[in-house]
């Protein structure tokens, strides 16, 4: 009975300790406020909100805590600018939205409560992409043509936030999720000009699913 019961915790304990793989993806939205105005050469900034996901896996490495990998995702926020270099005065629209992949560390409270919060920091890269159709009217002669402008590059971005998990099994839960991102870009070109107008601090929610592999 004794080695029956040392067998039984010994095969508990290794079942415990060994890595496990947890996959999940939240749907909600992301928001981020105005950047910088800059007057006569970029103007107005704009912000807004729009629809998210972000997309995730999380390997346990103790029982306390997980590392793994985020993708977060965002549709365009759009807004009217206008723009005046040395070709002439641009008007436009502006598309615009930021792709952040990261790598985060989540340290949570007990999971073998039915439910259980998870605290989260990480690290990575963001690609933001900002998308102009419009017209531009030339300084001499003034002449308006359709104009159409790209400004994308990638940055450094770090992210916090927090997950909250329900429990529906052993290996099924539903989760919200919030995340915190702040982008390392001054939004600025190297003349000092401001590039785009969009904050570079972005906040995203979410409701999803979480499955224990």
């Amino acid at each position: 009975m004794g080695a029956a019961l040392i067998v039984c915790w010994s095969v508990a304990d290794v079942h415990e300790a060994a890595a496990q793989v947890i996959v999940g993806a939240t749907a909600g939205v992301s928001t981020q406020s105005e950047g910088a105005r800059d007057e006569p050469y970029l103007y107005p900034p704009f912000g807004g909100t729009s629809f998210s996901t972000v997309v995730f896996v999380d390997v346990t490495a103790s029982p306390t805590v997980t590392v793994g990998g985020e993708v977060s995702l965002a549709a365009n926020i759009s807004g009217s600018q206008f723009q005046r270099t040395s070709v002439g005065i641009y008007s436009f629209v502006s598309d615009h939205h930021d792709s952040i992949f990261s790598g985060v560390v989540k340290v949570n409270t007990p999971k073998s409560n039915p439910v259980y919060a998870a605290m989260a920091a990480g690290a990575g890269l963001a690609h933001r992409d900002t998308n102009r159709t419009g017209t531009v009217t030339s300084n001499f002669p003034p002449v308006t043509t359709p104009a159409t402008q790209n400004v994308s590059d990638v940055v450094f971005a770090f992210n916090w936030g927090a997950d909250g998990v329900f429990a529906a099994s052993h290996r099924v839960a539903i989760m919200v999720l919030f995340r915190a991102y702040y982008l390392i870009d001054d939004d600025r070109l190297a003349d000092g000009v401001v590039q785009r107008g969009v904050s570079s601090l972005i906040f995203r929610y979410g409701v999803g699913a979480r499955v224990r592999l």
